[in-house]
């Protein structure tokens, strides 16, 4: 079963056919965008190669989620090269065959889970874990879970005001990378919360979203209610 951004890929590969087609998936504000590229290899029959400019380019639009390419008339799945492209960059690397339209991906061996890419899930892979995962791998300080009842912020319950009371962090009035930055989201009270990146951009994790990285001033900033800074780096 292939899904919308699948039959896109699909449509521009087939396009492609005998030559290999390729093309970046892009993790947009928290939502996954194919962008198709040319193929500059020397031979586009059996190779691909995205250009720099492309990869740059689409990097500057959002997190590089997956590369993407096709096999033409080849069940094999992924190469030897391709596998280890991968996991040295640390990127997915999915290649479909054409016209076979098989799926093989690679997903690079990862000691943590990354920060960016996650799905969605209350509890286990929301704003706050990823927050708590953040500080964890950047900054090696461990912050507390929160046992956030379902639907709290329509209960007027403020989970938020725990940074101030018991784990280390002050209001500040001015951001410096990595802020913690509070957001009430069409609610009374605080209800979302990311990590400040530095030069306008932040890192967090929307309901319904993949955790990204996108500017605070997309219209993040009109829902912002504080910016807490650790105790521990002031």
């Amino acid at each position: 079963m292939y899904n919308k951004n699948d039959k896109e890929i699909l449509e521009y590969l087939v396009s492609c056919y005998p030559e290999e087609g390729c093309g970046i998936i892009l993790n947009k504000k928290g939502k996954l965008k194919f962008i198709p590229c040319k193929n500059e290899a020397e031979d586009p029959f059996n190779y691909f190669k995205i250009p720099a400019e492309e990869y740059i380019k689409a990097s500057m639009l959002g997190d590089i989620h997956a590369i993407v390419h096709s096999h033409p008339d080849d069940e094999e799945g992924l190469s030897e090269k391709d596998i280890a492209t991968s996991n040295f960059l640390g990127i997915t690397y999915i290649a479909y065959s054409v016209p076979g339209f098989t799926k093989f991906v690679n997903v690079p061996n990862r000691e943590a889970k990354p920060l960016l890419g996650r799905d969605y899930n209350f509890g286990t892979n929301d704003c706050w874990s990823l927050v708590r995962d953040y500080y964890k791998a950047t900054l090696d300080t461990v912050l507390p879970s929160i046992n956030f009842e379902d639907d709290w912020w329509l209960k007027g319950l403020n989970y938020f005001d725990d940074l101030y009371n018991s784990f280390g962090f002050i209001e500040v009035e001015e951001l410096k990378t990595h802020d913690v930055i509070i957001f009430s989201v069409l609610s009374k009270v605080p209800n979302h919360c990311g990590v400040y990146l530095g030069d306008g951009i932040f890192m967090h994790h929307a309901e319904n979203r993949l955790s990204c990285r996108e500017s605070l001033y997309s219209g993040w900033n009109k829902n912002i209610t504080r910016y807490m800074r650790c105790k521990k780096f002031i």
